[in-house]
């Protein structure tokens, strides 16, 4: 059987925030006897709240968990805005923890990240039920992104390209709009690589009867590169890359949103 990580992650999280409130630190091996596990597995568990502190730009919370020898972080830590300890230490210190939810709560029964994209794209219409089990945005956009990227077998629905960094999971109503079921549905998504997610949030492009669509389609209205040409006015009227199954499909009602917010007439 597989360890789960991220369940103890779960487990975790608690102890480390409560130690962040409480402004001390805690060692690998009292980490691991809290969470009941051999304090060698303890850097895996980091390596799962590292991550989400990195993608969601938190404070470096695992910078509390340190060698006893050394009184310091092993050698695996990283954080986005700490270039020492003194700093990453006070800056967690100052974070206000209280606001967070737990972000791997969808864990508490012992599912992974991938079980729960699993449940999302075989039944797209439970969106909202998982979303009330995920909670957390960071943690719901990671899955909703890891949905779309396999539905879309990871390229741009508008241009093809297939570098993941490079891919983003757009939501056509957007989020502080959406339900609790659009947030999550994957049919409230299109994978967009960044600069038809920017083109397309802005209302220059489109989606419609599953052609690309852009605002300009002569190209008379500006300016424009070779580049720029490539990736608007040569995408109009070529049909959207888009998931083999219907059920995975852009939603029709939330295009139409998406199209009378921008003032198309399509």
């Amino acid at each position: 059987m597989s360890i789960n990580h991220v369940e103890r992650a779960y487990l975790a999280w608690p102890l480390l925030t409560a130690c962040a409130r409480e402004q001390k630190v805690i060692t690998y091996g009292e980490l691991g006897r809290a969470i009941g596990i051999h304090h060698r597995a303890i850097r895996y568990v980091l390596g799962v709240m590292q991550d989400y502190c990195l993608e969601e730009k938190l404070p470096p919370l695992t910078i509390l968990v340190i060698n006893k020898a050394q009184g310091a972080p092993g050698d695996g830590f990283i954080a986005w805005d700490a270039d020492d300890l003194e700093t990453g230490l006070a800056k967690v210190y100052a974070f206000n923890w209280n606001v967070m939810d737990n972000p791997f709560s969808y864990s508490a029964d012992g599912s992974t990240e991938d079980d729960i994209v699993e449940e999302l794209i075989g039944a797209p219409d439970k969106a909202g039920e998982i979303f009330a089990r995920v909670k957390v945005r960071g943690t719901a956009q990671m899955i909703f992104r890891s949905a779309l990227l396999r539905i879309y077998d990871r390229g741009c629905a508008f241009c093809g390209l297939t570098f993941d960094d490079a891919l983003d999971a757009a939501h056509i109503i957007p989020w502080a709009d959406s339900s609790a079921q659009q947030r999550m549905d994957p049919n409230n998504g299109i994978l967009l690589c960044t600069v038809h997610h920017r083109l397309f949030d802005v209302g220059l492009m489109t989606l419609s009867k599953g052609m690309v669509l852009y605002a300009d389609p002569s190209g008379n209205e500006g300016e424009y590169s070779a580049s720029d040409k490539e990736v608007s006015v040569a995408r109009h009227g070529k049909a959207a890359l888009l998931p083999k199954l219907a059920r995975h499909r852009p939603d029709v009602d939330a295009l139409t949103v998406h199209h009378k917010q921008h003032g198309w007439d399509v």
